[in-house]
């Protein structure tokens, strides 16, 4: 067993293509069994990060680390990772079992062994039965089994996947984010798992990072990153915010830091970032849609801004009020259908939330 803490590690890693810095001096530490995704827009420099550490790309600066080594100058083909595309790229003139046993066959290992790997791997996603089947007669999602199940089966120290959901319907995508984190508990192994779906990172991560212009704004739970986003990008790319600017009105150890909306709400904070909480510093302050309420006068108690319903919109669990704040720009807010419908377009409404909901992020967003 492999003693090392880590199942990957970047330390400071660039990647130039000539002028084009894809990947900005990022670092990252990854367990091992840690199923991980980076995450972000288009562009950000996730897929360029997976190819360095598939051996696909050389870092331009920096360290990389595959479980404990410098991985640096060691060839892909060398590297004990495995990396599943969008596209399968299944062999179409062989059968399952002849897919995924191509990789033991290549190594030279004994067909005794060769099967007993094959098969396990074919029962961890759930194809054994269909080891004799060719690719052409097999659906997307039992497509991307299969290439799931020839990664596997050269037992790598980190596998890595690229939107290997992709091309699948949404239904079926769903389905097999369950599956990728069923097989993945149950071979125990390090995934790194490349996505712009921010939902799709959310079901499956153990810990996610979120990349903007190919630097990491942020790494944590999926928990963390929802409740207690680092930067504006990250508050509005994972989910949806409202985003309100205010001044820092006090400080004081042992109690919640106090802060002003511009109009004049006053309002404590669950969380805000030590080097923004300083009083009469401009922070933003995030508040997630889900956790504000509607009333048709001002509530007591409870911090609240006063608005007028622009939109009402029903997405099926849940209603959807686009309010314009009187003090300028709209929220939106989420409401159960299960509630009684209490507002409609025109309608004077107070927007109320609970202080330990609001979160503020870097001032250097604003």
């Amino acid at each position: 067993m492999n003693d090392a803490p880590y199942a990957l590690e970047l330390r400071k890693v660039t990647k130039r293509f000539g002028d084009i810095v894809a990947v900005d001096g990022i670092d990252l530490q990854v367990p091992q069994g840690e199923f991980f995704s980076l995450l972000g827009p288009s562009g950000c420099g996730k897929t360029t990060t997976l190819r360095m550490i598939a051996g696909f790309e050389e870092p331009t600066e920096g360290t990389l680390l595959l479980a404990g080594k410098e991985g640096n100058e060691i060839p892909p083909f060398r590297r004990n990772t495995n990396l599943v595309f969008q596209s399968y790229a299944l062999f179409p003139h062989m059968t399952v079992f002849e897919n995924v046993a191509f990789g033991p066959r290549r190594a030279r290992l004994p067909e005794p062994e060769v099967r007993e790997r094959v098969m396990a791997a074919l029962e961890t996603v759930r194809m054994a039965g269909l080891a004799e089947r060719l690719p052409r007669s097999l659906s997307g999602g039992q497509r991307q089994r299969v290439a799931l199940a020839r990664a596997l089966v050269n037992r790598p120290a980190v596998l890595l996947l690229d939107e290997p959901l992709g091309a699948l319907d949404l239904k079926l995508r769903k389905e097999m984010q369950l599956e990728l984190k069923r097989i993945q508990r149950e071979v125990g192994i390090c995934f790194v798992y490349v996505t712009h779906d921010q939902e799709e990172a959310m079901t499956m991560s153990d810990r996610l990072a979120v990349m903007n212009e190919g630097r990491i704004e942020q790494i944590g739970t999926p928990e963390e990153v929802y409740h207690r986003p680092a930067t504006r990008f990250v508050a509005e790319f994972i989910g949806e915010a409202n985003i309100l600017e205010a001044t820092v009105d006090r400080v004081e150890d042992g109690s919640p830091v106090q802060v002003s909306i511009e109009d004049g709400t006053t309002t404590t904070v669950a969380s805000c970032n030590e080097a923004d909480c300083e009083v009469g510093s401009r922070v933003l302050v995030v508040l997630r849609p889900e956790h504000l309420q509607l009333h048709r006068s001002r509530p007591e108690d409870l911090p609240a801004t006063e608005g007028r319903v622009a939109e009402v919109i029903f997405q099926g669990s849940v209603i959807r009020f686009v309010v314009e704040r009187l003090a300028g720009g709209t929220l939106t807010v989420l409401d159960t259908t299960a509630t009684p419908h209490r507002a409609a377009p025109g309608d004077g409404v107070w927007v109320s939330w609970l202080p330990e909901w609001a979160h503020v992020v870097s001032s250097s967003d604003l």
